[in-house]
């Protein structure tokens, strides 16, 4: 198996729910600017996801995981 494109130096896995409305998983790489932090990352994916579907606005985070993305 090979990847088809470049890849960021992070993967990671966020999970939003809104109880009794919807849950939504998204995944994907990212290349945290030089300096980031844990939650600088956990905000600006929170955001970029939310910032795609107004109906998560305001969504509780479920899961959040954000790993070098190596093995």
């Amino acid at each position: 198996m090979t990847a088809s494109q470049p890849q960021g130096t992070h993967f990671f896995v966020l999970t939003l729910n809104k109880p009794g409305e919807l849950m939504v998983t998204q995944e994907g790489t990212c290349t945290p600017q030089p300096g980031a932090t844990r939650q600088d990352m956990y905000r600006l994916l929170y955001d970029a996801v939310t910032s795609q579907d107004p109906d998560l606005s305001g969504a509780a985070v479920g899961f959040f995981s954000l790993e070098p993305n190596r093995l």
